[in-house]
């Protein structure tokens, strides 16, 4: 018989596994979207649209953030600490990605090998500076720079501060105040595209203009859904997995089909997502829980951070080589034998994803975290 699960807060430290797992899922799809290879999916509805599930990043780190810190800032110097642990955890694998990026740029001024100009446009020098400060999404460059996912760490940098203000400023009344922030930056982000000279409109798509106000949609949706989440009674038994498997079905439709104005809704189907997936009661959740499914989600950052700068290698490559003859996909002349490529390069940027986990990301973050550890007593 099924039944509804009384409603529970689970301690602040507690870890979403099969939140986080669909995180993992999450940016093996971006990776998949930014792939440049002719392969069986790239023109998946699925595939094209993914970029969208960065949406579902911004409203899982506002549900979670939330869920950890709502009540743990008290004064500025919680807040100061918060910051520092949130900074710790992103800006150092960031930080080796740029330079790598720039190491690749030296390498372009050094050496005839690309004929890419060096330090120009989207690369240049200035940009270094505003990458380093995480502040180069907050519409101060008319296009993405140099690692260019990274445009997500800034805008979500904002919603840090913000948050971290609100909770100090008026702990009862931030997730209200929080709404209000989420409605703003939804306008913005519709009137960002109404005004824009440059068709298409990038609706949801945009990642300089109103990259911000996009976070701050999803993040203070998250962070308000997690503040009424443990007070709506949720299903257990088949009546849960009938509702995840219906939520997997029904988001994955929406973005293989979603353009335009329509796009703005994604966000709220991952707040959905986000709901129901948190209690982990039915057997999708149960699968997700699975350990190599865990461990994607926890390799998922590092994914996300590396697989633009092994995309880029290959493009350098690909052209040198001929290897892309339309001049917009590699195409070896049979789409099974792009597949095996597209594999290849999936097992390149996880293999070093995983090394950026084990010896820069998770390192940083456990001496950040031991650095903040409030004193006893």
């Amino acid at each position: 018989m099924n039944t509804a699960a009384a409603p529970s807060t689970p301690p602040a430290h507690v870890r979403f596994e099969a939140l986080d797992s669909l995180r993992g899922v999450c940016a093996i799809l971006v990776v998949m979207f930014h792939m440049p290879v002719a392969s069986h999916w790239r023109d998946w509805g699925l595939v094209q649209h993914a970029y969208l599930f960065v949406d579902y990043f911004f409203v899982l780190s506002g549900f979670v953030i939330a869920h950890a810190y709502a009540g743990r800032l008290k004064t500025p110097r919680d807040a100061g600490r918060f910051m520092v642990r949130r900074l710790g955890r992103v800006w150092p694998l960031h930080a080796l990605m740029l330079a790598a990026f720039v190491g690749l740029e030296l390498v372009r001024l050094w050496t005839p090998f690309d004929a890419v100009p060096p330090f120009a446009r989207d690369r240049s020098v200035e940009a270094i500076f505003t990458n380093l400060l995480l502040v180069q999404a907050w519409n101060v460059h008319p296009y993405l720079t140099w690692n260019g996912p990274a445009w997500t760490l800034s805008a979500e940098v904002a919603c840090y501060i913000l948050f971290a203000g609100l909770v100090l400023a008026a702990p009862r009344r931030f997730r209200v105040i929080g709404l209000a922030v989420a409605l703003v930056g939804v306008v913005l982000v519709l009137m960002a595209s109404v005004h824009d000279t440059t068709p298409p409109p990038p609706w949801m798509n945009t990642t300089h203009v109103a990259a911000v106000p996009r976070a701050f949609y999803g993040f203070f949706l998250g962070a308000a859904l997690q503040g009424v989440w443990v007070r709506i009674p949720r299903l257990k038994g088949m009546g849960a997995t009938v509702l995840e498997l219906a939520t997997v079905v029904a988001v994955c439709l929406f973005v293989a089909w979603a353009t335009g104005p329509a796009t703005v809704a994604v966000t709220l189907a991952f707040v959905v997502a986000v709901w129901v997936f948190a209690g982990e009661n039915g057997a999708v959740s149960r699968l997700l829980d699975h350990r190599a499914l865990v461990t994607l989600g926890r390799w998922s950052f590092a994914i996300y951070m590396v697989h633009m700068f092994v995309l880029t290698v290959v493009l350098i490559a690909a052209r040198k080589l001929d290897w892309m003859p339309n001049g917009r996909r590699i195409d070896f002349g049979s789409v099974w034998l792009n597949d095996l490529f597209a594999v290849g390069l999936f097992v390149w940027i996880v293999g070093l994803a995983v090394l950026a986990h084990r010896f820069v990301e998770g390192p940083a973050q456990r001496q950040i975290d031991r650095w903040t550890k409030p004193a006893r007593g």
